[in-house]
């Protein structure tokens, strides 16, 4: 276990970007399918000055939260047999590196290809004063947007459904944020899926956070899968 303070953490991130890059499906040309799917509606606000402002606000807020949340005495912990298991029978090639408490997983399919960042975080010496819900969610959102932001290319209009959700009960919480993408151009179609999970009990905060991004449809229900199995086995 290490310490970890806000550079160690800003290096991290680093690593993770610069290491993973970006995801692409390999450019082939895929006939047009029509998929169905359940889509929540999302109101766009009407664009407008006050918007945008408020919007800068939170990020302000948000990146102040990110930077007093790992310089506040937090402990990463061993997540290695979580990764084992929940990584049996996985139909991707992968590969797994551990850096800065985090375990880094790359997969890779012949049409495509994602990434899941697992880390359990001991939280039982941080000095955070919010409560349980405001971590879950300001933490959650930060490692979704920075999740979804590995897949080249895609934007929130090409999100065919977008979920979130946090509850809390007692001293135990729990975040679920994920949407899935689906683009054509005519000619080609990308199918993807990005989630992130975390579950704060008994002072931890365990994170699990993936991207795939792919030319074939089976690999975005295949990835799915595969984060289902990483939820079953984080306990709550």
């Amino acid at each position: 276990m290490k310490k970890v303070y806000l550079a160690a953490f800003s290096a991290a991130i680093a690593m993770i970007l610069t290491a993973c890059g970006t995801i692409s499906p390999p450019v082939q040309t895929q006939p047009e399918v029509a998929v169905t799917e359940a889509t929540e509606s999302v109101t766009e606000p009407t664009a407008s000055t006050e918007a945008v402002d408020s919007s800068e606000e939170e990020q302000i807020k948000s990146n102040a939260f990110i930077a007093e949340f790992f310089d506040s005495g937090i402990l990463f912990t061993d997540v290695q047999n979580l990764v084992k298991e929940s990584m049996k029978n996985c139909t991707f090639e992968n590969q797994t590196e551990s850096s800065n408490g985090i375990q880094k997983i790359s997969l890779k399919s012949s049409n495509g290809g994602g990434i899941v960042n697992v880390m359990c975080i001991d939280m039982s010496q941080s000095s955070l004063s919010y409560d349980l819900e405001y971590i879950l969610e300001n933490f959650g959102n930060y490692y979704f947007g920075l999740t979804a932001s590995q897949m080249n290319g895609i934007t929130e209009d090409d999100f065919v459904s977008n979920y979130r959700m946090v509850n809390s009960v007692m001293s135990k919480g729990k975040y679920q944020r994920y949407g899935s993408v689906q683009k054509t151009d005519g000619m080609a179609a990308q199918f993807g899926y990005t989630e992130t999970y975390a579950v704060l009990a008994e002072g931890k905060l365990t994170v699990v956070s993936g991207a795939f991004l792919s030319s074939d449809m089976m690999d975005r229900q295949n990835f799915i899968q595969l984060m289902a199995k990483f939820a079953e086995n984080i306990k709550y």
